[in-house]
């Protein structure tokens, strides 16, 4: 009935309203996690770090196994009918079915196409017996089935395989029936262990038909509230009969959207990855359960300040703002006195803090060696930080912030230099008004110059006997003197406002 149900679905049916997931941001997750692994061991508890490496192991793994295929098993109670609802999807009794032992030993897994990413697959799951279905399905040629054993069993070996299998599957059916769905094993040992996992958790309420209508509703809305309360809220209830058909083709739709969507590998990830952070977060929590304090603004602002003061950032100032008057002297004085600002070396490029186009980490600046006060305040400061930062924290926490703390207090001179050198200066981009003032100075000084060969002319012919008669006059002043006097007084006076 079920298979029948699969192969009238088009594959290319949409598939929900969820969008893609990013791949790379998930593996860029993955990455995080991993370091945050690695800072943890010896700091965390190792039952709280070892979950996480192995999540991280075992994603990698998968991530690189074909992200084509989707792995869905079919979990369950002893009796609750989870091999009957395989049997329905084959359309053949492949998986043994019982009601009151567990009649399903070893995984089996069942696949529409043999291929060798699914045998891969298959092996990297670990399951060794598996059936290929009759009849070529496009539906469902990537999809891998699994009917696990009863995780109630009283054999430990199926218990682990569960555990096992759990972990790395794709997509989990967890079918239970109305005696046995409010089992504390099923949502203390599994769901409540998955609570981020909303969206590749699907559970069933099977055998519906052996109640009323009435029971099953309060049933189902029992169950409901059981798997919201177990961190699931997100998850797929569904009640269901393999016996009467009802609900299997809403588990038959879920799946398909599953194959067809190609998400659900990359959401189980994703989840795990969610559960494992948060997991190591809760266990850099206190013994109170009290998060970290962290260092507040006031601790950053005071070690802001003292870095500041021990880089030397008076002097860059005082040296940047030198630089930019000898700028100003080239470009708005008197032209004659000009070259004298050029003799003066810029101190900028004294310090060798502005260096165009050289990578800043193969400079060094010509900076005076640090104020030995200030560099000991910093210092301190850097401490002090690290204190505030890890205050709260677990002992182990606390001794590698300081440790970390006292070797960048012994690096911090070099540290600071190398920080000067990719710290941007004041923009060097030239005023407007100083080159109307620099125009303006060139033509007072052109005024100066032709009033004073006006006047050298004037006083050579008169020397050659030459009678020209006296000079123009302005007011009873003579046009050339008063061109000299303007020219020159005006230039430095111009000089001395603009500067």
């Amino acid at each position: 009935m079920m298979r029948d149900l699969f192969a009238r679905l088009d594959p290319r049916r949409p598939t929900g309203e969820l969008p893609p997931l990013d791949g790379a941001e998930v593996d860029a997750r993955l990455v995080a996690l991993g370091r945050a692994a690695e800072v943890a061991t010896g700091r965390l508890p190792a039952q709280a770090v070892a979950p996480a490496q192995e999540l991280v192991a075992r994603a990698a793994e998968r991530r690189r196994l074909s992200d084509q295929l989707t792995v869905v098993a079919l979990a369950g109670s002893t009796g609750a009918g989870k091999s009957t609802l395989f049997n329905s999807v084959l359309g053949a009794q492949v998986a043994a079915a019982g009601v009151l032992r567990p009649t399903t030993s070893e995984p089996l897994a069942a696949i529409w196409q043999e291929s060798a990413e699914a045998q891969e697959m298959l092996a990297w799951l670990g399951v060794s017996r598996w059936h290929v279905a009759d009849g070529a399905s496009e539906a469902l040629a990537d999809l891998i089935l699994i009917d696990l054993p009863d995780h109630d069993s009283t054999h430990a070996a199926h218990r682990a395989q569960v555990d096992r299998l759990v972990a790395r599957v794709d997509v989990m059916i967890w079918v239970l029936d109305p005696q046995k769905y409010a089992d504390a094993l099923v949502h203390d040992e599994y769901l409540t262990r998955f609570a981020h996992h909303s969206e590749v958790t699907v559970v069933v309420l099977n055998q519906v038909d052996r109640l009323t209508v009435a029971e099953a509703d309060a049933c189902v809305a029992h169950l409901r509230r059981l798997v919201d309360a177990d961190g699931l809220p997100d998850a797929r209830v569904i009640a269901a009969s393999a016996r009467s058909g009802q609900g299997l083709d809403e588990i038959a739709g879920l799946v398909a959207d599953a194959v067809a969507g190609r998400r659900a590998s990359v959401a189980r990830v994703a989840a795990d990855v969610a559960g494992a952070a948060a997991a190591l977060a809760r266990a850099a929590d206190d013994d109170d359960g009290a998060p970290v304090a962290g260092a507040g603004a006031a601790e950053v602002e005071r070690l802001t300040d003292l870095l500041t003061d021990a880089s030397g950032a008076g002097i860059i100032a005082e040296a940047v703002a030198d630089s930019r008057n000898l700028q100003a002297a080239a470009a708005v004085g008197w032209p004659p006195l000009r070259w004298l600002s050029r003799l003066r070396p810029d101190p900028v490029a004294r310090l060798r803090l502005d260096r165009p186009g050289v990578d800043p980490a193969l400079v060094r600046t010509s900076m005076p060696s640090n104020d030995p006060v200030a560099l000991a305040r910093a210092q301190t400061a850097v401490l002090t930080y690290a204190d505030a930062a890890s205050r709260g924290a677990p002992p182990a926490w606390i001794a590698s912030a300081r440790d970390v703390a006292d070797a960048a207090a012994a690096g911090l001179p070099d540290e600071l230099d190398r920080a000067i050198t990719r710290a941007p200066l004041v923009s060097r981009r030239t005023p407007r008004w100083w080159s109307l003032v620099g125009a303006l100075q060139w033509l007072l000084l052109a005024l100066a110059v032709a009033g004073g060969v006006w006047l050298l002319a004037l006083a050579g012919l008169s020397y050659l006997q030459f009678d020209l008669g006296p000079a123009p006059k302005v007011e009873g002043f003579p046009i050339p003197t008063l061109m000299l006097i303007v020219g020159l007084l005006g230039g430095v006076v111009l000089a001395a406002i603009a500067r």
